[in-house]
């Protein structure tokens, strides 16, 4: 029997099975790294959701605050502007005062809709019901992932479909 022949009985020869505890072992270490990673990858979300509610909720609410604020100052100055013109003059006259209260009352209401269109005032004026607080914020952080991963996935899907067409 020459060298070659021997080699080629070694060769055919089949590897031992693997012992149990090296299963155990092998398993157990696949499970514990694809647990770990899914732990790892779920506690970068929701620390992403808590830091984004924190800042949202820090840069927000002051400038609602500061809305509600200037709504106040508006009204009050509107009411102020309208008692002064109607205690300068001696007598009223009704076209005259129903005139400049309607100018008033308009300059009042664009005013109004100033504050919803540019800053996003809600209509309450109360400084204690703010819309930004820690939930609304954390809602809001969670909405912003779900809508980034959105058009990714449709970037995907047509870059995936156009590949596929040129292989066609």
């Amino acid at each position: 029997m020459s060298r070659r022949e021997t080699r080629v009985e070694r060769a055919v020869c089949p590897p031992p099975p693997p012992s149990k505890c090296a299963k155990v072992l092998y398993y157990t270490w696949k499970l514990c790294s694809v647990v770990f990673s899914h732990f790892v990858m779920i506690s970068l979300v929701i620390a992403y959701c808590i830091l984004g509610a924190v800042t949202f909720e820090k840069l927000e609410a002051q400038n609602e605050r500061e809305v509600k604020k200037n709504i106040s100052q508006i009204r009050g100055n509107t009411t102020h502007s309208i008692w002064f013109m109607t205690n300068r003059v001696p007598y009223l006259n009704q076209t005259n005062w129903t005139a400049e209260v309607v100018d008033m009352l308009k300059d009042f209401e664009n005013a109004i809709l100033l504050e919803m269109k540019v800053r996003g005032w809600d209509g309450n004026e109360s400084t204690e019901q703010i819309q930004w607080t820690f939930t609304g914020a954390l809602f809001y952080s969670i909405i912003v992932i779900t809508t980034i991963d959105t058009p990714y996935y449709v970037i995907t899907k047509m870059f995936m479909k156009s590949k596929e067409r040129k292989c066609l």
